[in-house]
């Protein structure tokens, strides 16, 4: 007997929908506890047989009144059904079956394309993070970054890969070769503005 129930209970934990099948389900209304206490509500939109999950359309608490979905609108929840710790309630949508506007084509290459460019962007701001540097160094850097190019070697600030300013960043930190001078002497004119802005 105890057998039984413990193999009832895992049955239960893998169908917390019940034996039916799940395709059953899509267009109800449902509300579910997840096993992280999270309360979710909306209308059933897929199943899929491959995860294991279902996808909510929890849009229709923000307007309950439109049977017809635009994609300004919709949310949805994905959640996997070993993720369901309790049904609270399921029935028939009460404003009918919605209306959902066809799904467009998933470009995957403009994706990855996408991804790329927030990768590039993301790795550009963390070079532009001192490691081990005053705040006062990050501050001069960020002020200078502004308008010069600028990167971090180590904790040296380098500007337009000519000029190296040193830890503590001051004018007469700023160094050069020879054939850089008439920039170097531009460079200390605007770092002095800078610390002097930062200065108030």
């Amino acid at each position: 007997m105890e057998e039984n129930g413990r193999s009832k209970m895992q049955q239960h934990k893998q169908h917390p929908l019940g034996k039916k099948s799940l395709e059953s389900f899509i267009g109800k209304s449902i509300k579910i506890k997840t096993t992280f206490d999270e309360e979710v509500e909306g209308l059933i939109y897929t199943y899929d047989r491959i995860t294991n999950c279902i996808v909510i359309d929890c849009s229709q608490q923000n307007n309950k009144q439109s049977t017809v979905s635009s994609r300004k609108n919709c949310s949805f929840r994905i959640i996997k059904i070993s993720h369901i710790k309790e049904i609270i309630s399921l029935a028939t949508a009460t404003n009918g079956v919605k209306d959902y506007l066809p799904i467009n084509q998933i470009y995957i290459d403009r994706l990855k394309q996408r991804e790329s460019e927030v990768m590039k962007g993301f790795r550009s701001e963390v070079s532009k993070i001192g490691i081990g540097v005053s705040k006062e160094g990050q501050d001069i850097f960020n002020a200078l970054s502004k308008t010069l190019p600028c990167r971090w070697s180590k904790d040296t600030i380098v500007v337009m890969d000519e000029i190296l300013i040193t830890p503590p960043y001051g004018v007469d930190d700023c160094k050069a070769n020879a054939n850089s001078a008439s920039l170097l002497a531009r460079i200390k004119k605007v770092l002095e503005g800078e610390r002097k802005r930062l200065a108030k």
